[in-house]
């Protein structure tokens, strides 16, 4: 992994905890009105950013975190939220400065506190004068000398200004302290078998591929409005809560996985109980818990939907692949986050330590597993569908099952008429294309039959994919590279992790294919100089084995 894709994976772990943080005890802190809610969340994000630095001391992994938070809470549209974000970003941005300046050590980490904290007093003073104009400000030396003519006691007029920001610049030492606490002596915990697994593919849901940038449009919208929920009626909002939660569930793997989360929704369920019993009000409870069911499950949703190609690359020419890149990670790995923080009552009681707890499971989200690419190439009429072919007999004489697609010639009169679409879990064959006429589509010098396509998406569907020990994919070519054929499957197959791929290409497009979808080869076969039996070596070592070394 190049350095720099590095740190911006490692802002994303750390910008999802801050984000999780604002997400989990923002609505607690707001419901129960307690007083300085936003200074509360302000100093938890300095403690995280001080504890992260800690463990991954870095340059520019400060302001990349504020950036990613920031980015996580855009996706709300609403005027109410475009002040937090410039607010988180900021104070990322002025702990990086003081960093930068001081040095990663306590000075520098107590500086970076205070003056990411400040930022809080001087961002409201800006927005008061922004809102109000400059009468704010005349209307503030006013009403300050008539409070000083009551009170009989004469002073400058920036006085007490000076004293608030001396109190926010020690509040935020204070939270700096505790991430530095935090920090110290902590070791990586793995976050369990259970956790890593969410990552990775499911059964159900939407076939692969399928992606809707309406739908995506859909799911900022709902989120958003889940966000700024909070004063509608609680039946309306917990019923669709509910309603959205669960069709995210039926039509995501990712929200799908979440659900079997018993540890997380009992979690979800102790917060809520504890808002109500301290609130003195059920409802605002069960509004909590619903809202958390419907954003974590919206959270996974937007998450598999940022998949989509066209997205994926107007948002690359639009911001960058490395920062798109990153925001992608750190929505896959928001449900993860929430997933492993403590109960309230230990953030509430135990900061520190509930703060060395999540920082300890950082290095475990850092790691997204992908799955393994083996390529077969070869020029036109190599042999390569045929040490496919062999690969997959070899595989399934093993004692383990093939998924996925080989194209099989289909000859007439000594010439090749069209193909046959073997489905590789079944053994059932196809008519894939021919050159006479009678298939539905055409493309290039090939009429291709809808049962065709409909058998091949059939064939890499999440209930033959999942518990295969490989999959094949036979042949990526000019049709994929323009987004059509089986781009979809690839892409999907190749965004999440799972059985290795093997992925039959043309020696001419090796290159394009490979540069189209950032491939990192395991290995790459030639038709004609690989024999089957050492491909199916290669392809063990790796199925065998999570870190293969073969």
């Amino acid at each position: 992994m190049k350095a720099k894709t590095l740190l911006w994976r490692k802002a994303a772990v750390i910008g999802s905890l801050w984000a999780a943080s604002e997400i989990v005890l923002g609505s607690f802190l707001k419901n129960a009105h307690i007083p300085f809610a936003g200074l509360l969340l302000s100093g938890i994000g300095i403690a995280i950013l001080v504890a992260g630095h800690r463990l991954w001391p870095e340059k520019g992994l400060l302001w990349r975190a504020g950036l990613v938070c920031a980015a996580m809470k855009a996706i709300s549209p609403s005027a109410v939220l475009l002040s937090p974000m410039v607010a988180i970003f900021a104070e990322g941005l002025l702990a990086e400065t003081a960093v930068r300046l001081l040095g990663g050590n306590a000075a520098g980490y107590l500086f970076a506190g205070g003056l990411a904290m400040s930022w809080g007093l001087i961002h409201k003073i800006g927005k008061l004068y922004i809102f109000y104009g400059p009468d704010s400000l005349a209307l503030y030396v006013k009403g300050l000398e008539k409070l000083r003519s009551w009170l009989g006691q004469p002073g400058g007029v920036w006085g007490p200004l000076l004293i608030v920001l001396a109190a926010y610049f020690l509040a935020g030492t204070a939270a700096s302290l505790v991430g530095m606490r935090a920090a110290a002596g902590g070791q990586t915990v793995a976050l369990g078998r259970g956790s890593a697994n969410l990552l990775k593919p499911r059964p159900g849901g939407p076939a692969a591929g399928h992606y809707s940038a309406l739908f995506l449009f859909m799911h900022l919208v709902a989120v958003s409005g889940l966000m700024v929920s909070g004063r509608l009626p609680l039946a309306p909002v917990c019923g669709l809560s509910l309603v959205y939660g669960f069709a995210c569930a039926l039509s995501y793997r990712r929200a799908a996985a979440l659900l079997g989360k018993g540890g997380l929704w009992l979690g979800v369920g102790a917060v809520s109980l504890l808002a109500g019993w301290l609130l003195g009000d059920w409802g605002s409870g069960l509004r909590m818990a619903a809202r958390a069911f419907a954003l974590t499950l919206g959270f996974a949703a937007i998450a598999q939907e940022l998949m989509n190609p066209r997205v994926r690359r107007a948002l690359e020419r639009f911001a960058g692949p490395a920062f798109f890149e990153t925001l992608e990670y750190a929505f896959a790995t928001l449900p993860l986050v929430l997933g492993s923080l403590p109960s309230g009552r230990d953030l509430a009681l135990r900061p520190a330590a509930s703060l060395r707890t999540i920082i300890s499971r950082a290095p475990c989200l850092l790691e997204r597993p992908r799955r393994q690419v083996f390529i077969i190439t070869g020029g036109h009429g190599s042999g390569k569908t045929t040490l496919a072919a062999a690969l997959a007999g070899l595989l399934r004489d093993s004692g383990r099952k093939p998924a996925g697609i080989i194209a099989e010639g289909s000859w007439k009169n000594g010439v090749r008429a069209g193909f046959d679409l073997k489905d590789l879990s079944s053994g059932a064959s196809t008519p894939f294309c021919r050159r006479e006429p009678g298939g539905e589509i055409r493309a290039g010098e090939f009429r291709f039959f809808g049962a065709g396509l409909a058998a091949g998406q059939a064939a890499f569907s999440a209930d033959k994919t999942s518990s295969s020990a490989a999959v094949f994919l036979d042949e990526a070519g000019f049709l994929e590279l323009e987004g059509g054929g089986w781009a979809p499957q690839l892409e999907s197959m190749l965004a999440e992790n799972g059985a290795p791929l093997v992925l039959v290409v043309r020696d001419y497009l090796l290159e394009k294919i490979i540069a189209r979808w950032r491939i990192k080869p395991a290995a790459v076969w030639r038709a004609g100089e690989t024999a089957p039996a050492a491909a199916l070596a290669g392809l063990l070592c790796s199925v065998d084995s999570p870190e293969p070394t073969c």
